[in-house]
Parts: C-alpha cells; structure tokens; sequence
C-alpha cells in the first residue's frame, strides 16, 4: 500500500511540475528575402529634381521566389491588380501577411497597393516594418524609395528627401 501511494505521490507531483513549467517558445522563421524577390519599379527621369525618379508601376506582384501558398496568394493579387482592382489584391496580400508576418517582400507589396488606393499613411506603416526585418541592403534602398514617395504624398518633403537620400547610397 505504501508503495503505491508513492507511486501515485510521484506521478502526481511530475503531473503538477509538467503543468507548471513554461511552455515552449515558438521562434518565427527569419525571411531571407533579397530584392530579386520584388516586383521591379521603373525608373523615369528625375524632373530635375536631383534624384532618379521612379514610377509607381510594378511589372507584376507575382516576381521571386516564395512558399507555395505565398506565391498563389501573390498570383491572385496579380490578377485582381492587372483589372485595377485593388481592395481584392489587397486582401490576397493581407492572406499572404497572416502566413508569413514577418516578410518584408509581402510587406512592401501591401505598401505599394496602399499608395495605389490613396493611403500613404498606412503604406508608410508598412514600409517602416519590412525594413525592420530587410536583412538585404539593395531591398532596404528599395523600401525606403517607396517610403519617399509614401512620405512625398503626405506632405513630407523633409523626410521624403532623407529616404531618397538613403535610398541612393
């Protein structure tokens, strides 16, 4: 009798301690993401402002390397984008951020469909994020020369001439 209420004291106990202890820290994977991984901009002439300046038209939302269910959502976005219509590319993007938060090549795209829709104030949010997790110099100077512009619209002049200016190092 003794021994099995030490058993069952034991097992008991490691039942409490295992409910106790902290429970595993899930760690996010990292997104090396490069600016292969981006749609291109093109470029145009500066208007004399010192700068190259580019145009807001991607050549597609669909370019790079991605997860499986990221490039569909991107593909999709690509569809509704070449029909203009915008809320439904941003919804496609905004499935493709639930999978994959932390990747700043889903980021930039949802900024750049913002500016599209008149909402630079949340494209620069967006900006400002994907360069927090931008591991990649050449996809940071693309982020902060759509972070001009976004800047640029909202009156910012000072500031948009600074992300210019990083942007062209």
């Amino acid at each position: 009798m003794c021994k099995q209420a030490g058993i069952f004291t034991t097992v008991v106990l490691a039942a409490f301690l295992s409910a106790c202890s902290a429970p595993m820290k899930q760690v996010e994977p990292e997104y090396e993401v490069s600016s292969a991984s981006l749609p291109e901009l093109k470029q145009q002439n500066g208007g004399g402002t010192g700068y190259p300046a580019r145009e807001l038209e991607l050549s597609s939302l669909t370019d790079g390397h991605h997860h499986p269910a990221i490039a569909a959502l991107f593909s999709q976005a690509e569809q509704a984008r070449q029909k203009h219509q915008w809320h439904n590319a941003l919804k496609y993007l905004d499935q493709a951020r639930q999978i994959e938060p932390r990747n700043p090549a889903v980021l930039y795209r949802q900024a750049w469909v913002n500016l599209k829709l008149g909402k630079p104030a949340q494209a620069e949010q967006l900006l400002l994020r994907a360069k927090v997790f931008s591991k990649n110099a050449e996809l940071t100077r693309r982020l902060d020369w759509l972070l001009a512009d976004a800047l640029s619209r909202q009156g910012r002049g000072s500031e948009a001439k600074a992300a210019r200016e990083r942007a062209t190092r």
